[in-house]
């Protein structure tokens, strides 16, 4: 791909040597001679002849029943970034959702209840269209997004084909997901770049659950063109929308009809503008593009690692996930790898990215000010770029390096999306390790090295989505990934990515109600509320029994609010049972900070350890059941029957998580990384079964919780403290903070080390926990309190709770040509 030291550009040659000259010796220069000497690049560009035909023969508008809908209003402009020219006008009204909506109800009954063989041969007949015209979809993409035509050929499309079949087979096979149905229609945001990938990504394993999709490209041709093959290949009407522009996009947002929202976003302010659009607290599967990092280590093939950076650190203009943005080098090699890079940079060539001989294409132009405006900022940065000319026209910037960056320079954890790579040197394994998991960037990261005990350990401790291991930028559609940090939560490969466009069969499909949420109630949930006053009832009688005052607990002990505030406990009679601590966000600060303190040696600890001490906790539960009861008939008013049966439920829920702890485990290739700090909001009218739920699951799989447990029966969870402080789960593990809970729920839904949120509550609430949590990057799962029947033995375990509770790791290792033949 990319030329050695003796191949340039012709212009580049201060002498170059012509058919029937003499050399130095006087010898005639045939003309093979000299071609061979100079070995010059020639141009060898993709026609577009055939792209172009067909965006002239089409009235480009949105792709509503499986026809073109031109309407009117403002007119998109696409541009060919390689040169500037206008390709395209495309009206963008947005007036054709509520058609797109429409339609997509219509359809959604037939295709969700569609037999799996049946939707299976649609989505194979669309496969081979795409295959039959994927010189076409290569050569569309790279008009639109300015990516190298041999990058779109090679690497996209083929991912897109690979895709297409492995949720061909799911689609086949969907009798074996069982308990899962399909949520109805889908809304997918796709980004400036990778268009390809990204439908590859949401838009075919959301066809193959069964949805109908509504898309909102960034970049609309490949979208359309993408639709218009379904539409040959014979998808029904309704199934796949197209709707362009951002009018559209707003108005997609809206829509009350729309059962999930998916997508990937190029910057953080896009998020908060997209949240921000939301009226209803749908499930939001969203992620900001990033890039991937490398380490390499002093024992690795230098070479090798070498010429993998030229290659992945420019691949689509530096604007995919599988692009390096951030280079670790060991400092013993360091001094080499630079030199070698630099000579390999220097090489690279760009230009127009339709021409196969040019290696790094066309970038948007706010992307190329942003990098300026970086550079401008860190001139005392040590940098190299590569020595090919820039075209004159079109949105160009040279591949660029910056030597000797500080993780601790604000450049380094910035992410900017386009041609440019920053370098940094470190000494130990434990260094790098650290460095690559305090960045907002958790995609991916290729680790070289050829000492393999190391490679495994680093595997277990990389918070990344994937490891590729001496390669980098290697996708399977089979097998499950997950993105980390700042980057989001989105699903890559495999069935739980087909799972993520389901939900459990037995709950509700919509988690939202069906009429819209009252804006007063969004605009005060979380607000501070008045300190309780004192109570006109007697809190106690001293002769009979002792004043009793409830108190947090935090890092494995009993401490009072920094609020210094209670409230009074009622039974259902109006008795008073007790004092609630009325915790502030001071107390949440510190109950996180307990959580991530004792998260790294919790989730250490073996899935057969775990087990046992759950098992323990559920033994010492059941010695104090009968108090249990009692306290669950005095709260809630219900019989002392039914508060033993909730009990003996709790006792199977734990037990339930306990036989999981050690399921978690997996292969060294396919691993389950628990999630971290989970902020849990228990659900009010399962005082202790909603609770041990949540929680069981939870910790079962390694991560550490900040619950806030009913606040209308909150005797059940002091009760559960006291027997969890005594069974052996380690301090931090476990915290219950008591009070309010919508402001302290919405006080862990912004806290920036809690990696995930869990909220069942209000309607309002569920709103306010999903912007903010997506807001922050974080994994969210909100449902409204009353949805889930947490005594269903469907609802409350299994596959529906577990998927919470971890996130996907895939670690790629080159198969290598020892045995190739």
């Amino acid at each position: 791909m990319f030329g050695d030291e003796n191949v340039t550009m012709n212009k580049q040659l201060p002498d170059n040597i012509m058919a029937g000259d003499e050399d130095q010796n006087g010898h005639f220069i045939s003309k093979e001679k000299a071609i061979f000497q100079n070995l010059e690049y020639s141009s060898a560009k993709e026609s577009d002849s055939a792209a172009m035909s067909w965006i002239n023969s089409q009235k480009l508008g949105d792709f509503v029943m499986n026809k073109m809908i031109q309407g009117s209003g403002d007119m998109l402009t696409v541009t060919n970034r390689s040169n500037d020219k206008v390709v395209a006008h495309i009206p963008t009204s947005g007036g054709n959702v509520g058609e797109a909506v429409k339609s997509g109800r219509e359809a959604k009954e037939a295709w969700g209840k569609m037999q799996g063989h049946i939707r299976a041969r649609h989505l194979y007949s669309v496969t081979r269209e795409v295959q039959k015209q994927g010189k076409l979809l290569a050569v569309m993409e790279c008009i639109s997004t300015g990516v190298a035509v041999r990058e779109c050929k090679n690497v996209m499309l083929a991912n897109l084909v690979q895709t297409l079949y492995h949720f061909t087979g799911w689609a086949e096979l969907s009798p074996e997901v069982k308990d899962c149905q399909s949520r109805g229609i889908v809304a997918v945001l796709l980004p400036e770049v990778d268009t390809l990938t990204q439908i590859a990504q949401q838009v075919v394993p959301a066809l193959a659950a069964g949805n109908c999709v509504i898309v909102s490209p960034s970049a609309p041709l490949p979208a359309l063109l993408f639709a218009s093959l379904c539409v040959t290949a014979g998808l029904p009407p309704g199934v796949l929308s197209v709707v362009v522009g951002d009018k559209a996009r707003q108005a997609l947002l809206s829509d009350r009809n729309i059962a999930m929202l998916s997508g990937a976003l190029s910057t953080k302010e896009e998020c908060r503008s997209l949240v921000s659009s939301l009226q209803y607290p749908i499930p939001v599967s969203l992620c900001q593009v990033g890039k991937s990092s490398m380490i390499v280590f002093s024992n690795s093939d230098i070479d090798s690692a070498v010429d993998c950076l030229a290659d992945k650190g420019f691949y689509a203009s530096g604007q995919a996930y599988d692009s390096v943005g951030k280079v670790l080098v060991q400092s013993s090699c360091y001094e080499k790898f630079c030199k070698r890079l630099k000579e390999k940079i220097s090489k690279l060539r760009v230009g127009d990215a339709l021409d196969h001989s040019n290696d790094v294409g066309a970038t948007t132009s706010k992307n190329i000010s942003a990098i300026k405006e970086a550079l401008t900022l860190n001139t005392h940065l040590s940098q190299f770029k590569s020595s090919s000319a820039i075209p004159d026209t079109g949105s160009y910037h040279a591949p660029t390096v910056l030597l000797d960056v500080q993780p601790s320079n604000d450049i380094w954890d910035e992410v900017l999306l386009g041609p440019l790579v920053k370098v940094a040197s470190f000494r130990t394994a434990k260094e790098a390790v650290a460095i690559v998991n305090h960045s907002k960037q958790g995609v991916g990261c290729s680790v070289w090295s050829e000492k393999n005990s190391l490679i495994m350990q680093l595997t277990k401790q990389l918070n990344v989505g994937t490891v590729w291991v001496n390669c980098h930028g290697i996708r399977e559609s089979s097998r499950p990934s997950q993105y980390r940090s700042c980057t989001g939560s989105m699903q890559c490969g495999g069935v739980d990515l087909l799972k993520l466009y389901m939900s459990p069969a037995a709950t509700p499909r919509l988690s939202f109600s069906d009429d819209k949420i009252d804006p007063s109630l969004v605009k005060n949930f979380g607000k501070a509320t008045f300190p309780a006053l004192p109570s006109d009832k007697p809190t106690v009688d001293p002769e009979e029994s002792v004043n009793r005052t409830i108190k947090l607990f935090i890092g494995g002990a009993l401490k009072r609010s920094a609020n210094d505030s209670y409230r009074t406990v009622l039974s259902s009679t109006g008795a008073v049972l007790g004092s609630l601590p009325d915790a502030n966000k001071k107390d949440i600060r510190d109950a996180v900070e307990a959580a991530a303190k004792a998260f790294p040696g919790w989730s250490g600890k073996s899935g057969f350890n775990r087990s046992q001490i759950l098992y323990f906790l559920a033994e010492n539960i059941c010695r104090r059941k009968e108090d249990f009861a009692e306290v669950i008939a005095q709260s809630t008013g219900r019989k002392y029957d039914d508060g033993m049966q909730e009990v003996d439920t709790s006792l199977q829920r734990l037990f339930m998580a306990a036989a999981w702890a050690d399921k978690f485990t997996s292969s060294p290739w396919e691993q389950k990384d628990p999630v971290g700090v989970i902020g849990i909001t228990a659900p009010s009218q399962w005082p202790m079964l909603g609770l041990c739920s949540l929680l069981g699951p939870a910790i079962a799989a390694g991560n550490t919780v900040v619950v806030l447990p009913s606040d209308k029966f909150p005797l059940v969870a002091a009760d559960l403290c006291q027997v969890i402080a005594t069974s052996d789960i380690p301090g931090g593990v476990v915290n219950m903070v008591y009070g309010s809970q919508s402001p302290l729920s919405l006080a862990l839904a912004q806290h920036q080390h809690v990696q995930a949120v869990w909220y069942f509550g209000y309607p309002e609430g569920c709103h306010v926990i999903t912007k903010e949590g997506v807001e922050n990057n974080k994994q969210v799962w909100c449902e409204e309190y009353d949805r889930r029947k947490w005594n269903s033995l469907v609802q409350g375990t299994g596959y529906t709770i577990n998927r919470h509770c971890y996130n996907n790791k895939v670690v790629v290792m080159p198969p290598g040509d020892t045995f190739a033949n």
